[in-house]
């Protein structure tokens, strides 16, 4: 047989072997079932089990969206000299008072600079007493005639300098001393310490953050809100808010919503105040309600819905008393412990 020919069955051969093989893995040798919609048997419900009515609630709608525990009074503290660091007595999560003493600097230069001032008015002091006399001697001279107009004058001119140097001495001695305040930095602000961004021995600058102070009592939620829902927002309106760390909900007032829209969100930031509380701490997560209209829900007991995997089911009767499990998607849980489906 040529060789061209037992190429030719060889492949042909080849092709019959695959051809079976994906057809018995399609299932070729194996009988079908045809679609159609097939009952799973659910054992009638027991005598004694609980039943409940499916709820259609139509109610007002509530978005939520997620934001964030911010305080209202956020201070950054910074140095307006530039210094090395000295003592840092507070750390992150301190609670301080305004006025308090919270850093200090290095500052034997700057005392050195008053000291030089204070001995600079001290002697410019003298000279303006030693002025006063000259002029005094002049014009008595000069009242008497045995002085001249130019001695007097001349004097006179002295005594003018003198007091000119003074002055110039004593804001010099206030501005070398307020240079040294500047050494000992205090907080405007009472609050707690969040970030501490400093330690001795750094050189602090002018404008640069040293710590970050909240206030603690003043803490509002901040949220993104979609623009649609935003507009129709006003300051003063109140909103539930959900804080997920402690379980609990609290109530919001709205009092502030910034003008302006974010391009790529579509969102307004709504910030709402929440009343003081020990437990709340500047960061935490936190979901608000956005009123959204009204809708018709379904609500049924949290407790009759099963969940095997990934799937949730309840067992649903009929008028006839037939028992029957379906696939639900749950939605949100009320205060009463129903959940909508």
């Amino acid at each position: 047989m040529k060789p061209q020919v037992l190429r030719v069955f060889e492949g042909l051969a080849l092709l019959a072997v695959v051809g079976g093989a994906v057809f018995w893995l399609s299932g070729g040798f194996e009988s079908r079932i045809a679609p159609a919609e097939v009952r799973h048997a659910v054992p009638p419900p027991a005598a004694d089990s609980a039943q409940a009515v499916v709820a259609r609630v139509t109610e007002r709608a509530v978005e939520c969206t997620s934001g964030i525990l911010e305080s209202a009074s956020r201070t950054t503290v910074s140095s307006r000299i530039l210094a090395r660091i000295e003592e840092v007595r507070v750390g992150a999560g301190d609670l301080v008072s305004a006025g308090d003493v919270v850093i200090r600097l290095e500052s034997r230069d700057l005392a050195a600079r008053v000291q030089q001032a204070r001995e600079a008015l001290r002697a410019a002091r003298a000279e303006l007493e030693l002025a006063r006399a000259e002029e005094s001697r002049a014009k008595q001279l000069l009242d008497r005639g045995v002085g001249t107009r130019q001695r007097h004058d001349l004097a006179l001119s002295n005594l003018r300098v003198a007091e000119a140097e003074v002055d110039r001495m004593a804001r010099l001695l206030e501005e070398s001393e307020t240079a040294l305040s500047y050494a000992e930095i205090t907080t405007p602000v009472g609050g707690r310490v969040v970030d501490r961004l400093a330690e001795p021995g750094d050189t602090a600058a002018p404008g640069t953050a040293l710590l970050r102070i909240y206030d603690p009592r003043r803490l509002r939620v901040e949220a993104p809100v979609r623009e649609s829902l935003a507009v129709h927002l006003q300051v003063g309106d109140r909103l539930w808010v959900q804080i997920a760390a402690l379980g609990e909900h609290f109530e919001g007032v709205i009092d502030e919503i910034v003008p302006y829209a974010e391009p790529g969100a579509r969102t307004l930031l709504v910030k709402a105040s929440l009343p003081p509380d020990e437990r709340l701490v500047g960061g935490m997560f936190a979901r608000i309600g956005v009123p959204a209209g009204e809708r018709a829900r379904l609500y049924i007991p949290g407790a009759a819905v099963e969940t095997i995997g990934q799937l949730q089911f309840v067992t649903v009767v009929d008028s006839s008393g037939r028992a029957e499990r379906r696939l639900v998607t749950t939605g949100e849980s009320d205060r009463a412990g129903r959940i909508e489906v």
